[in-house]
């Protein structure tokens, strides 16, 4: 179990697009269905993407009929995108600022103790941002930042997970071929598939 309980430093947990957030639907249900303790990984906020109109309504439909956990409307966190899907990479760069700073300014507001994420690149600022207040120490060094990797993943890493790799705690692959190639590093682990 990690090392943190229940508290009210919120559990970000960080929504995509499309096959990201079905992928977090399950994963969230499994860690309400495993764990010991009701409201281990409570409180939750839901960071998506301003422009994702689909995820909040999929996710919050879901977990309801899933697990029976109501979600309150207020525990959805919408936040900018670094990047579009195709949007020039010129112009991403600016994104990607406006999005860091969002990200900065939320991770010192709320000290989330967990961030859960599974390649969205929505995901990116936030995880990098929580690695940089730990290092300069406004950010407790109990936060954890977990990275799944998407189940469609088998043998090369998605971007947002090559640029993560050095930076989160926890970094876990569900494909054989990619344990292979990076089991070797102390931060990734493979529990074979868990969706």
């Amino acid at each position: 179990m990690p090392a943190f309980g229940p508290t009210s430093k919120p559990v970000y947990v960080i929504l995509g697009s499309g096959g990201h957030t079905s992928e977090m639907v399950k994963i969230i249900q499994a860690l309400f269905q495993l764990s010991e303790e009701p409201g281990y990984y409570k409180p939750q906020k839901y960071l998506l993407a301003t422009t994702d109109t689909t995820s909040k309504i999929r996710f919050k439909k879901a977990l309801e009929e899933s697990i029976n956990h109501h979600i309150e409307p207020d525990a959805f966190i919408e936040v900018p995108r670094s990047r579009e899907v195709g949007q020039s990479w010129l112009s991403t760069i600016f994104t990607t600022l406006y999005a860091f700073i969002w990200s900065f300014w939320l991770i010192f507001r709320d000290q989330p103790r967990l961030i859960l994420c599974n390649g969205p690149s929505t995901c990116v600022p936030f995880c990098i941002a929580a690695y940089l207040w730990r290092l300069v120490g406004r950010l407790e060094r109990g936060t954890k930042m977990i990275f799944i990797e998407s189940f469609c993943r088998v043998h090369t890493l998605s971007l947002s997970g090559k640029i993560l790799l050095h930076f989160v705690d926890l970094f876990v692959v569900q494909w054989q071929p990619l344990a292979d190639k990076y089991g070797h590093m102390e931060n990734v682990k493979y529990f074979g598939n868990i969706m």
